[in-house]
């Protein structure tokens, strides 16, 4: 008990330091405890997952758009059907035509059509998304109906070629774990001149040795217990991925395994 209050003293003399270390070890021990729901939590946070994939059936005026509008906001899966789809296709259509010239023209009966936009929840899989657009065809028929293939919006594209999308796609749950580990890595040397000092004083007028290993010690050992009973708990802990944590604590703690000399803290 002793040196774990000496391992939280330690890290209250440099407050932002401290605070830092902390911080970065409870991260890095959720990361790798808990990797299965890291890697789920990317999965959510994917470009593809936070936008609502849509697609665009165009309906001739035979076919009857309430009656099709009505039965595709009752199926599972779809989150709103857009109607006024079909003012912005003919003012785009008319726009063109007008961008062509006086010599060109359009009859009314290729006007006669209606277009729905069909918004789709993201939680469906490439094949339901599939399903429901067939669906809609089946309702009005392949002779008067007919629909575009199913997109995303053009955010989505912009996020996929953001950096930080481009590396979660690349490394993945593993990426996280390495960024977090780092960032430990950083604030376990920030902290290092607290922790030395504090072991010099005490070690040179309380006659105790090793003071700064065995605080750092009880205070890592505290953080791997907690966050490896919370993985057991959760059923995400994996064997590997608690040994790799063991690795990274214990071989930053043996530099700490040394003769300490005074140095202030900043």
């Amino acid at each position: 008990m002793f040196y774990l209050k000496e391992f939280l003293k330690s890290l209250g003399e440099s407050p932002f330091r401290g605070a830092s270390f902390l911080t970065f070890s409870c991260l890095l021990c959720l990361s790798l405890t808990h990797r299965p729901w890291i890697g789920k939590t990317i999965q959510k946070i994917s470009p593809e997952k936070m936008a609502n994939p849509y697609f665009v059936a165009v309906l001739d005026g035979s076919v009857d758009v309430v009656r099709v509008k009505n039965l595709l906001e009752n199926l599972p899966g779809i989150i709103a059907v857009d109607d006024k789809e079909s003012d912005r296709s003919r003012v785009k259509i008319s726009q063109l035509v007008n961008q062509l010239g006086q010599d060109y023209a359009l009859s009314q009966d290729l006007m006669n059509f209606n277009s729905l936009r069909v918004i789709l929840s993201h939680s469906l899989s490439h094949e339901s998304l599939d399903f429901v657009r067939q669906q809609v065809i089946k309702m009005g028929g392949k002779e008067h109906v007919s629909a575009s293939d199913v997109k995303y919006p053009e955010v989505t594209t912009l996020m996929k070629s953001h950096p930080f999308y481009v590396f979660l796609s690349k490394s993945g749950d593993w990426g996280v774990v390495g960024i977090l580990a780092v960032l430990w890595m950083i604030s376990y040397w920030l902290c290092y001149d607290v922790f030395r000092s504090r072991s010099y004083l005490i070690e040179k007028f309380q006659r105790k040795k090793l003071v700064a290993a065995k605080s750092i010690a009880s205070g890592l050992i505290l953080a791997f217990v907690s966050f490896n009973a919370l993985g057991i708990w959760n059923g995400t802990l994996k064997f590997f991925d608690s040994l790799i944590l063991l690795m990274i604590f214990s071989s930053f703690w043996t530099f700490s395994l040394r003769e300490w000399r005074w140095k202030p803290v900043l």
